[in-house]
């Protein structure tokens, strides 16, 4: 994971936490990339969220945006200027607005639904099952999660459910048909 302040663009990569929203006074972009992303390309992705473990309480008012980089597979951050908002970005985008108080230290939190983003990286031409996925937060406000170089077990997870294979053709009999699913979580790198 890293950070990226959005005045003047320097980017830190060995913070043992990620400020969503604002590290103090100074509002900054968190990127998360996520390795071996062992979803198939056009998999139909049925949910898909980020958990969080909290590092520091805090309450202040605080919505941010949650977007993913376009990209076949998104290589991993480095400390030059600008490296998060340089990137391309998904057309989808996700807000978490008012996100309630986090005011108990290692309580996990959860993102809304970010499918519609998963679902246009997977569903690139390039995509291929094991490769990287990177989304990136920027709002106001703070909430402080536990980061990669914190602690590692703690650090942000991306868990993704998806569906394989051809849509249930509807039937005139009250026979259900599954469509396999897969659930898996990744943990956030650099």
């Amino acid at each position: 994971d890293a950070e990226e302040s959005t005045n003047g663009g320097s980017v830190s990569l060995t913070s043992s936490d990620l400020e969503l929203g604002a590290d103090g006074s100074t509002n900054q972009i968190v990127g998360m990339r996520f390795s071996n992303a062992s979803v198939p390309q056009g998999a139909a992705i049925t949910n898909a969220y980020l958990e969080f473990e909290v590092d520091e309480v805090s309450t202040a008012a605080t919505s941010v945006t949650i977007r993913g980089q376009a990209a076949d597979t998104a290589p991993a951050f480095a400390g030059t200027t600008g490296n998060i908002s340089s990137r391309p970005q998904t057309l989808s985008q996700i807000p978490w607005n008012n996100i309630s108080p986090w005011d108990t230290v290692n309580v996990k939190h959860q993102t809304p639904d970010l499918s519609p983003i998963i679902q246009e990286i997977v569903n690139r031409p390039g995509w291929v099952s094991g490769n990287a996925v990177v989304l990136t937060i920027q709002g106001t406000g703070r909430r402080t999660a536990e980061a990669y170089d914190g602690e590692i077990p703690a650090a942000a997870k991306l868990i993704i459910t998806y569906a394989t294979g051809p849509i249930p053709t509807p039937t005139l009999t009250p026979t259900p048909s599954p469509t396999p699913t897969k659930a898996a979580a990744y943990s956030s790198d650099l």
